[in-house]
């Protein structure tokens, strides 16, 4: 059984995106009331971070060799509302090209930059405002 990773595991995985990494993940502290599950695999960095609340997931982080993917998954109304959000060309490709289920969709989303994580907030926004407990 892999053994729990610690912070630094994670930075020396994701390595050059680790500051991204750590700034994202000191914003959803600063902003929302959830408290990170981790989950650990079978096989080696097989490691994912729920930020969860009453049963609900805001948001999934998944480190990754070189970098970081981030789940969101948007319900019917939420995909509505995101419409209107403020997303750069990058998370808006991510979101055009996500499979339309009838509850929703999926985003698999890999941030390379600073704009990605903006817009990443912006889609948690529609899901829930920032320091709303």
């Amino acid at each position: 059984m892999p053994r729990e990773p610690a912070e630094k595991d994670f930075l020396a995985l994701i390595g050059a995106r680790a500051a991204l990494w750590r700034g994202f993940r000191s914003w959803l502290q600063g902003n929302y009331p959830h408290s990170p599950e981790l989950s650990v695999g079978k096989k080696e960095y097989d490691w994912t971070i729920r930020y969860r609340r009453s049963g609900r997931t805001l948001v999934t982080l998944m480190p990754e060799p070189g970098g970081f993917c981030v789940l969101v998954v948007l319900g019917r109304d939420e995909v509505a509302a995101t419409k209107e959000a403020k997303l750069n060309k990058t998370v808006r490709e991510v979101f055009h090209s996500a499979k339309q289920y009838h509850d929703g969709r999926w985003l698999w989303i890999r941030p390379k930059s600073e704009g990605d994580i903006d817009s990443i907030k912006s889609l948690l926004a529609v899901k829930r405002e920032p320091g709303n407990t």
